[in-house]
């Protein structure tokens, strides 16, 4: 098996006179994130970028109508005794139209100045790719739209995970809890009492209802999407420091990419066709199509299951098909087709893959008639927003052609699970 695997890596181009390159962020090339890669920044990257952009949060804590509007946001948040319960504990926390408007109203105003406006909008927002959707707006536009889009997004997170009100995939994405029972009453007054005791004299406007949201996700254990970061260090590692060493000449396509087929049982690690696409990826990379295989999916079949789509994608291409574990990139987080496309397109393009070479899609026949139609282009759309990259028709019946896009960087916080 290591005779075969060394053979492989010879075949395909891994050669070692280059020095490894240490990547520790899943940012756009050219892009360095001021801020740790955990789950409120994952989801929520505008609240961080404030924080962390010169002036920001000074001008944010020095604004008297901000300042204002915090304080009456604070006073709805304590009537233990509120009724309908648990409804009104939760809806003490969300962001009223009325709310939205006036920080709106006060961003707007803060980026007429050119200092903040190019140390937020152009110095973070746009250079991270993570607002692509809205990048034709202009700066002001910009910083208003990713408002409205985070606040939304707190809102919902209150709503699903507080309220019991169905996301868009109930079957793997709801509340853990029976949000009529009275013991959850109980839960969600505890959470929102401890929530408003641990605020701080360095709060910003925002900082009391991202604690209550991301701590309503830790409650339901639904943390996925801060997990296996930062991504490209872990089991990553020694596959990103390969692609800095790669002869990209010598293989028709830069990787062979693979989606997880969940399973729908709590004893099995993953679905049958899993398998089925395993089998052929490990072909095409012993042929040298790739120098390397990403293999995309999170923890999603059956609801909250232990095993991770990619991980066990990875120990099978390894313990089953002698692919060698340094030339498999995981991508951890995906929940569906749409979010396998635009993370593995993240991921491409964070490691250092070449933006300019085709990778190749690897799937059983029909999933391949599906990503390549109509149908699921429009679920890109509908669901994130953005086309995450081009695809065309591969080769053969169980391949298609797939170049990233920059616009896969941006961040849907309406899918807390994996934005």
């Amino acid at each position: 098996m290591v005779v075969r695997r060394a053979i492989i890596a010879a075949s395909l181009g891994i050669v070692a006179v280059l020095a490894p390159t240490s990547v520790g962020a899943q940012d756009l090339p050219g892009y360095s994130a001021p801020f740790g890669d955990t789950l409120p920044t994952r989801i929520f990257p505008l609240f961080a970028m404030m924080r962390q952009s010169p002036d920001w949060a000074v001008a944010l804590r020095r604004d008297r109508d901000l300042q204002k509007l915090a304080a009456e946001r604070a006073a709805r948040v304590g009537a233990s005794g509120c009724a309908p319960s648990p409804k009104c504990l939760a809806d003490a926390w969300t962001w009223t139209d009325a709310d939205i408007a006036t920080v709106e109203a006060r961003l707007r105003v803060l980026a007429r100045n050119a200092a903040l406006s190019r140390a937020l909008v152009a110095d973070q927002m746009r250079a991270s790719g993570r607002f692509g959707r809205h990048a034709a707006l202009r700066d002001t536009d910009l910083l208003a739209a990713a408002w409205r889009n985070a606040a939304a997004a707190i809102n919902r997170v209150i709503a699903v995970y507080a309220q019991g009100v169905a996301p868009r995939y109930p079957a793997i994405d709801a509340t853990i809890f029976d949000v009529a029972a009275p013991e959850f009453a109980a839960l969600l007054d505890v959470h929102g009492v401890a929530t408003a005791a641990l605020g701080g004299s360095d709060d910003l406007f925002f900082d009391p209802s991202l604690r209550y949201a991301t701590g309503l996700l830790q409650l339901n254990e639904r943390t996925n999407a801060g997990e296996y970061r930062p991504l490209l260090d872990g089991p990553n590692a020694a596959a990103a420091q390969a692609v800095a060493r790669t002869d990209w000449e010598k293989t028709p396509y830069s990787a062979l990419l693979v989606f997880g087929h969940g399973a729908e049982d709590a004893q099995s690690r993953t679905g049958p066709l899993t398998h089925v696409r395993l089998r052929i990826a490990a072909d095409r990379f012993a042929r040298g199509v790739a120098p390397f295989v990403i293999v995309s999916g999170g923890n999603v079949h059956p609801n909250r299951t232990p095993f991770n789509e990619a991980a066990e994608m990875k120990r099978l291409l390894v313990t089953q098909h002698g692919v060698p574990a340094d030339r498999i990139l995981i991508e951890p987080h995906a929940r569906h087709t749409t979010t396998n496309l635009r993370n593995v397109a993240r991921l491409m393009l964070a490691a250092g893959l070449p933006a300019d070479r085709e990778a190749l899609i690897v799937s059983d026949h029909r999933t391949i008639q599906y990503i390549t139609g109509p149908q699921l282009a429009q679920r890109n759309l509908d669901e994130m927003g953005v086309q995450p990259g081009r695809i065309a028709p591969g080769p053969d019946r169980f391949t298609a052609r797939f170049t990233p896009s920059p616009l896969a960087f941006h961040v849907e916080a309406m899918d807390p699970l994996d934005p």
